[in-house]
């Protein structure tokens, strides 16, 4: 008898991402890996709300998510039921970075420390492939969850790119900034390291210098294959974690 491994349900009510967000990619990735096989039903709301500890209201939102998405269909007076299409949508780690910043862009104030347009610094200049004299716009943003702050993020956007920008935009996630202007988005490298908290960085972010940070890099490339977008935060150690959920999902034997 096939035996498809029990499905984790976890958020984090102390991360900056939403809670409906949290609950939203638990569900689409249990739909993707086959947990939930096509066309068969998702659980009910009350049980959804009790196995993930969040409000119903939480619960809908996920749902609703899913349904934009075409992962889920709902059925008046039946429930919600996981579409019966042949081969539903691929993972797209672009994506799934894509919504979450802007899950956290939604999650967060933001207050402009530094923006305009001005000469690069050598090395945003060699990350950003610029020619000599070429400029850049910088967005410097202190992000603050609950009034209290929580990030530093600093972008560089070639200045050809950043006049594409909308300009009633300056307070979404860079990231979000340039796909709402249609700027064509191919790919992302990211990478996170530890590091500690010099001047500049610990005094917008309340903390001591020296303080323990997280750090976030990403150089973002369009679909010409070049970089439209250099950006570097610094999350606080006591708010900000990373974590991941991994789970191997088997099919015809335990999972190992």
């Amino acid at each position: 008898m096939n035996e498809i491994a029990t499905i984790r349900h976890y958020v984090d009510d102390s991360s900056a991402i939403p809670l409906y967000h949290q609950v939203y990619l638990v569900l689409k990735d249990s739909i993707r890996s086959g947990a939930y096989p096509n066309g068969s039903a998702l659980p009910i709301e009350p049980t959804l709300c009790e196995e993930f500890g969040v409000s119903r209201i939480t619960v809908k939102r996920a749902m609703k998510e899913l349904v934009t998405d075409g992962l889920v269909v709902r059925q008046r007076g039946r429930g919600s039921f996981v579409a019966e299409s042949a081969e539903l949508p691929t993972r797209n780690a672009l994506d799934d970075l894509l919504q979450s910043v802007q899950a956290i862009g939604d999650a967060t104030d933001v207050q402009h420390l530094a923006s305009g347009i001005l000469t690069p610094p050598n090395d945003v200049a060699d990350k950003l492939n610029l020619e000599a004299g070429a400029q850049v716009l910088l967005s410097n943003q202190l992000r603050l969850t609950d009034g209290e702050p929580l990030a530093v993020i600093i972008a560089y956007v070639p200045e050809a790119i950043a006049k594409q920008l909308i300009p009633d935009t300056e307070n979404l996630p860079m990231l979000v900034r340039l796909k709402t202007a249609g700027v064509k988005i191919a790919r992302a490298e990211q990478e996170v390291t530890a590091t500690l908290a010099e001047p500049g960085i610990a005094a917008p972010l309340g903390i001591k210098i020296g303080s323990p940070l997280l750090k976030l890099t990403r150089l973002v490339f369009d679909d010409t294959g070049q970089p439209i977008e250099w950006l570097t935060s610094f999350y606080r150690g006591d708010r900000y974690a990373m974590r991941t959920s991994l789970d191997h999902e088997v099919v015809g034997r335990h999972r190992s």
